[in-house]
């Protein structure tokens, strides 16, 4: 029976032992394994029958199409889009700047061939962003990358006593000059550009540094994204 299979699994018998199904409470446990089995029976069947369903009609849950390419900023904001690429080789950091016709104002991407923390290196990529806008004169700014982690730390302003946390405090600094600023997580495919470049680094074991005038692999880069 189910029960009898579910109690040889050692995570399974800590969880009948709490609800009291390991057969030590006999009063508890007779006659409870044909109710079990009759449960399990009936969600195994409707799942079926979901399945089916949703295999010949129009599904019942609907999937929601979600954004698989950049979004465009508002007119007169800047989105930076800050990306990271790790491998056995080293490590390489991807910034990038465009406006909201698609047109790149600057592009970073740094190399160094050491393997580091991916969290601590999406806040370095995080900071080398803010670097950029100030760099570039602007006072509102988009941020955009694909660490949650780093992301959910500068929305949380309770006081983090870590040295993520104390340093995430002191970047916050550099962002009060700003009118008007976000910080956002994006998916992989809303920031294929940054991280396209921080790859290309990587692959050649170089910096990059660009403006308005690049070169045709970045060029490439670039149209690809933005078709």
């Amino acid at each position: 029976m189910l029960l009898h299979a579910l109690r040889d699994c050692p995570k399974a018998r800590e969880v009948l032992i709490a609800g009291g199904f390991d057969n030590r409470n006999n009063a508890i446990f007779r006659g409870k394994e044909e109710d079990v089995y009759r449960i399990w029976e009936h969600a195994r069947k409707l799942n079926t029958d979901f399945r089916i369903h949703n295999l010949s009609s129009q599904p019942v849950l609907l999937q929601v199409p979600r954004c698989c390419r950049w979004e465009k900023p508002p007119i007169g904001i800047i989105k930076v889009n800050v990306d990271v690429a790790v491998n056995s080789c080293g490590t390489s950091l991807g910034i990038i700047a465009r406006v909201s016709y698609d047109f790149v104002l600057s592009g970073r991407a740094s190399f160094t061939n050491k393997v580091v923390n991916p969290k601590w290196v999406e806040l370095d990529a995080l900071i080398d962003g803010f670097r950029l806008a100030h760099f570039l004169n602007v006072d509102k700014v988009i941020f955009e990358l694909g660490c949650a982690s780093i992301v959910n730390r500068f929305s949380d302003h309770k006081e983090d006593i870590t040295i993520l946390g104390y340093r995430i405090k002191e970047a916050r600094k550099l962002l009060d000059s700003l009118f008007f600023v976000e910080v956002k997580w994006v998916n992989q495919g809303c920031n294929k550009l940054a991280d396209s470049l921080c790859n290309l680094s990587l692959l050649k074991r170089c910096n990059l540094n660009f403006d308005m005038d690049y070169s045709s692999d970045i060029h490439n880069i670039v149209i690809s994204d933005a078709t």
